[in-house]
Formats: C-alpha cells, structure tokens, sequence
C-alpha cells in the first residue's frame, strides 16, 4: 500500500523490517536472510557476513578514491560510545570487570585488580611524561584536576572530623573549638602572616595577589567578595575570645600592650574616649547674623560674616537705626579666643 507521506512510509518500514528481524531471531535463524542459522560468535550467517564485508570494503574503496572521509567520525564516536556504555553496563550487572569482562569485580570497585594495576601503571606513565614535558598537570585538564582534589579533600576532611582528629595532619587530636590542631593552626597563620606580609610590600592584594589602587589592602573584586561572606556573629566569637585571653592576662583588649590591671593602656583609652560621644561640655560653633526690620519684623540672614550684613543693609537701603543685629554665637567662643 503507498503512501503519500514519504516519511510516514520509511516509518513503516523501519517497523516492518525490526518486526521481521525479532521474528527471525526468535526462529533463531539469520536476521538478514532468514535461511540459515548464525555463525557461531556472530549475529549473522557466514554468506550474510561476507556479503556485508563486500559491500563495506567496496564503499571504503569509493570513499576513498574521491577524496572522502571513510566515515563520520562524530557519528563514529558516538556510536562507539554508546557500544562501550551498553557492554559496560551488561558487565556491571553481571559482577564482571566492566574493563575486561573477564575477571570479577573487585569489592567496592568495578574492575579487578589487574586492570586497575595496568590502569595505575598507564595512569604513572602519562603523568610522568607530562611532567617531563614541563606540562602543567602533567598535561591533564586542569579544572578536572582541580574539581577532582577539591572533591577529595572535602571527603577526607569529613572523614576525620567525624573520627574527631585534625582536619589537616589527621595524627592530633582538633584544639577546643576549633578543627586543627594547634600545630597546624600555628603553621598555616605563619603561612598566611608571610604570604600577607609578601603582598603587602609589593602593593599586590593580599587575598588573590592582583594589583590594587590607593594603597588598599585588597583589590575591589575580593573586596566586595569578603563583605558579601561576612559573618557578623563568627568576627564577635573572635573577638571575645580574644578580649578573654588578653583580659586574663592583663593586657590592653585594644592592642594587647601592657594594661596595668585596666581593660586598656593609656593610649588606647584615650583614643576611645576621643571617639565616643560622651558628654565634653558646649561645642563652639561658627556665629551667625540676623538682620530685623524694627517697623515691619522682616528677616533677612541668617549671614555668616559681618561683610554679608553690610551688604545686606545696602542693597535692601535699610538704615542702622531702622534695624535689629542679632548675633547667635557659642557661649565658649570668648573663652576659646582668648
């Protein structure tokens, strides 16, 4: 029966064709001819199968002869892809080596042990070829390497927080509150002072080492950065710790200078009550002038210097006797001039 779509007519063909393929198959004969069993190890009759080699080595040869690519190569891998996947998966689910196939799988693994020493031994190899070559990462991606460390690192700090030693060496046992142990945490804050102190001479920002304008610390990116992740509640644990270290013995909160028993030295002190808004007498404050007409009220001002007033007077042609100064000026202002 035709059709007039011809898409609709390759769909019923490709339905046809994979209904006669299962029926021969079931029949256990050849899909292609349907005649004769399958060759032993293949899908297909021998004649099939020598048909099909012929018809291959002759395309290649055309192929060939015109200049053209024997096949898509995109296509090819792609195909070979999903074969790898499809043999892989059958070799799981079997308990087989998913390399081999041959061997079982080793527990937790999924290949055996030998194709996990040969992956080893290629796997040295290739990183030390690269390394020879002054390849970074011994040529390998660098995002992967680095998604791949920092996944490992994370699982093998959580394995030893749970097992409650440091986080870093693995061999001591975490300083109260923290998750490194003092030794660690001692030799990471010289790490940090040095390479700080590193950046800070060469004008370069000290979080990610690029340059910076005005002599700041960080550059605006790292800025911004650092005052999106601020915690507010983790700076105050910090630094009531440490006001309770040096309260307890004896120093400045402030600077960590000797305190004499106070909370801060003398310097420290001062400069706190300097900032703060207590209470320090009657500021002094700039005068002012206020022009008052006697006959009507009106104002005019306030203005800030005497020379304002006379022009005042002048452009509004207002005599000295029409008119009120009124000066507001600080009670302290003759106190402080003198």
């Amino acid at each position: 029966m035709p059709y007039r779509d011809p898409e609709v007519a390759r769909a019923k063909g490709r339905e046809r064709y994979r209904r006669r393929v299962e029926k021969r198959k079931e029949a256990g004969l050849c899909p292609s001819c349907g005649d004769r069993p399958p060759a032993p190890g293949r899908s297909v009759c021998a004649p099939c199968a020598e048909k099909s080699n012929r018809a291959s080595r002759a395309r290649d040869a055309r192929l060939r002869a015109e200049g053209k690519p024997r096949r898509d190569s995109e296509r090819a891998k792609l195909r070979e892809r999903e074969r790898t996947r499809r043999e892989r998966e059958k070799r799981a689910a079997r308990g087989s080596c998913i390399r081999c196939g041959k061997l079982p799988a080793m527990a937790g693994r999924k290949s055996c042990e030998p194709c996990l020493d040969k992956g080893r031994a290629a796997d040295r190899a290739r990183y030390a070829a690269g390394k020879a070559a002054g390849l970074k990462y011994a040529g390998a991606d660098a995002e992967v390497k680095r998604r791949t460390a920092r996944a490992g690192s994370r699982k093998r700090r959580k394995a030893r927080a749970e097992a409650g030693l440091c986080v870093r060496c693995g061999t001591r046992r975490p300083a109260e509150g923290e998750t490194a142990c003092q030794p660690c945490r001692d030799t990471r804050q010289a790490a940090e002072k040095r390479r700080y102190d590193e950046r800070r001479a060469a004008r370069l920002c000290t979080r990610c080492g690029g340059p910076v304008h005005d002599g700041l610390s960080r550059c605006a990116p790292c800025a911004a950065i650092a005052e999106a992740g601020r915690d507010p509640e983790r700076k105050n644990r910090r630094n009531r710790r440490l006001y309770a270290r040096r309260r307890a013995r004896g120093a400045c909160t402030s600077c960590g200078a000797p305190a004499r028993g106070a909370a801060r030295c003398p310097h420290c002190a001062e400069k706190s009550n300097s900032r703060s808004d207590r209470f320090r007498g009657i500021p002094v404050w700039d005068p002012t002038w206020t022009v008052i007409e006697l006959a009507t009220g009106r104002e005019h001002g306030p203005f800030d210097t005497e020379a304002d007033v006379a022009l005042c007077l002048a452009f509004e042609k207002l005599d000295r006797d029409r008119v009120e100064i009124v000066t507001d000026a600080s009670p302290m202002a003759s106190y402080t001039s003198m």
